[in-house]
C-alpha cells in the first residue's frame, strides 16, 4: 500500500514538473519574439526537455501565438520544416 502512494506522488511530482517547465518555455518564447535566432534557440532548448505530450501543446500553443505574426509564423514552420520539435 505504501509503496502506491509513493509511485502516485513521484507521478504527480513528474507532472507538476514538466508543467512548470512547459509554463517557463512559453514564457522564455514571449520574452524573445523580436529575434529568430533566440526564437529558434529556445525551441531547441525545449525539445530537449519537455516529454512529448509537452513538444505537442507547445506546438499547438506557438501555432495559436503566433496566428497573429506573420514574421513569427514563418519562423515556425522553419523549426518545424527542421522537426526540431518532433519526438
Amino acid at each position: 500500500m505504501f509503496n502506491c502512494f509513493v509511485d502516485i506522488n513521484i507521478t504527480q511530482k513528474i507532472y507538476v514538473m514538466g508543467q512548470m517547465l512547459y509554463d517557463y518555455t512559453k514564457s522564455s518564447i514571449k520574452g524573445v519574439c523580436s529575434s529568430k535566432e533566440l526564437f529558434v534557440k529556445e525551441i531547441i532548448k525545449a525539445a530537449k526537455i519537455l516529454s512529448v505530450h509537452e513538444k505537442d501543446k507547445l506546438t499547438n500553443w506557438l501555432f495559436f501565438y503566433t496566428a497573429d505574426k506573420p514574421e513569427m509564423q514563418k519562423w515556425l514552420h522553419e523549426v518545424i520544416d527542421k522537426k526540431i520539435l518532433v519526438s
